[in-house]
């Protein structure tokens, strides 16, 4: 690698103190730390934001710099594998018979209700820093109903997290958050490399401080798209120097002039310009609806009801990236919440809603996704279990299976195609910003939205089709 003078930059600080690299769409970070590691040899630690980047990255990094999550250095610090107890996703329901005797009634709630609400505030406190649970890791609006709630949840957690002196199933960050509370990363590193700093977890962001290294933070402010998982943006976490990279690789000057359009209208506007590969031309192009699909093609929505409008009469196989669990799972809920059958109301999003009634409030209130789901509910009715089993026999588990590839944007962030086609359920920024302006509580979310359009985009290296009403308004 010929380094450009921003990486030169980066390469030239020695691993003495911790410096933030803030690297746009596309602009060789993974190279530029490897890189990195090879200019300043020593044993360093690299942090991923899940197994796939840190498989990458260890294929690609010398030796000496150990590349894990930090869900993998804890499962390791605390010898996890070898406890009895079963290891599960998440916690659900009937994971919370074993602590019967804790859970009392609450007034104005349901036992499932009550017992929904623990798991979700469970969830809450476990990807948070800190020992205490807060108040606003119960998400009731009733002070009296999230005080019962936290009370309970405090004798659930204290026991769960003592996993070694029981055999009751625990999450993968339920051990990660005992990491955090009681341990800190050892092993002689010299540094820590932090990638993807921009949706971290609270408790990651913790077990970094806490090791006490010097830490080279790398990240994308823009590509910040998970805070409703409760992501932050560690960049601003970390008090150091700020080293921009700008110069991307994967698309032409067309793509980064629309993507630098895109990210203008946030509330916080980016200070250096993304500059696209002066070798490569990307073409902008109007989606007309019909596209034929070629190896290297992949349709991006918004939100999984979307994908589903656009899978539900499929007769070919396709490719839905992270699997089809999560849209079953998702529009089974909806059906569930909708038909009364609140035991299998198991999707986060749906779960919120203790009523179909609710739901359908939120939906005309302007919560879009809860609006497409109701709309699909409404429209399919009991037909829709039946779509949903014949999509899952569709769905193949290997991209290199399936011509079509689908998936939201969330889960094709990091991955890069020929040709892209984003669909008509994102927003446009300029709308994001008057209602960001108009409401000031609302700058989080519009910003969320402006950022996974600009993820969406910037994932196509020689074709890019925008759904009409987008490219109307950004080309």
């Amino acid at each position: 690698m010929i380094p450009t003078p921003e990486q030169q930059a980066i390469l030239d600080r020695s691993p003495t103190d911790t410096i933030k690299v803030t690297a746009g769409a596309g602009c060789g970070k993974t190279s530029t730390l490897v890189h990195y590691g090879k200019r300043w040899p020593a044993r360093a630690l690299y942090l991923a934001f899940n197994r796939a980047i840190a498989n990458e990255a260890g294929r690609k990094f010398a030796p000496i710099i150990e590349t894990r999550t930090a869900h993998s250095f804890a499962h390791r610090a605390l010898d996890v594998s070898n406890r009895k107890g079963e290891l599960v996703p998440r916690y659900r329901q009937e994971h919370l018979r074993a602590f019967t005797s804790v859970i009392d009634p609450v007034p104005g709630l349901s036992d499932w209700q009550v017992r929904a609400a623990i798991l979700r505030t469970i969830d809450n406190f476990l990807i948070d820093a800190g020992s205490k649970i807060r108040p606003d890791h119960c998400d009731l609006t009733v002070k009296s109903q999230r005080m019962a709630v936290r009370g309970m949840t405090r004798e659930i957690v204290k026991k769960l997290l003592k996993f070694d002196k029981h055999d009751l199933p625990i999450t993968h960050d339920t051990y990660l958050k005992a990491f955090e509370l009681w341990h800190q990363i050892e092993g002689g590193f010299k540094y820590l490399l932090l990638d993807e700093a921009q949706d971290l977890n609270p408790v990651l962001i913790s077990i970094a401080k806490k090791a006490a290294l010097p830490t080279i933070v790398v990240g994308d402010p823009y590509q910040s798209i998970y805070r409703f998982r409760g992501a932050v943006d560690a960049m601003d976490e970390f008090d150091a120097a700020e080293m921009p990279l700008t110069q991307s690789w994967r698309f032409g000057p067309e793509v980064a002039a629309l993507a630098n359009g895109i990210l203008r209208r946030s509330s916080r506007p980016p200070r250096h310009k993304l500059h696209g590969n002066p070798d490569r031309e990307t073409q902008v192009l109007r989606y007309a609806g019909k596209l034929q699909p070629r190896p290297g093609t992949a349709i991006l929505a918004r939100t999984n009801a979307r994908l589903f409008e656009s899978l539900a009469a499929i007769e070919q196989p396709f490719h839905l990236i992270g699997g089809v669990t999560d849209l079953q799972r998702q529009l089974s809920s909806a059906l569930a919440l909708r038909q009364r059958r609140h035991h299998q109301v198991v999707d986060p999003g749906v779960a919120r809603f203790t009523s179909w009634a609710l739901f359908d409030h939120a939906a005309d209130r302007g919560d879009g996704e809860a609006r497409r789901l109701r709309d699909i509910v409404d429209r399919h009715g009991e037909r829709l279990p039946g779509i949903l089993a014949r999509l899952g026999t569709l769905h193949r588990e290997r991209e290199s299976d399936a011509a079509l590839i689908v998936s939201t944007a969330h889960k094709a962030k990091g991955r890069e195609f020929d040709t892209v086609v984003v669909l008509d359920d994102f927003e446009d920024p300029a709308d994001l910003a008057a209602r960001r302006l108009k409401d000031a509580t609302k700058a989080i979310e519009a910003d969320q939205q402006v950022n996974l359009l600009y993820v969406a985009c910037t994932r196509a290296t020689h074709r890019l089709y925008l759904a009409p009403k987008l490219y109307d308004a950004l080309c």
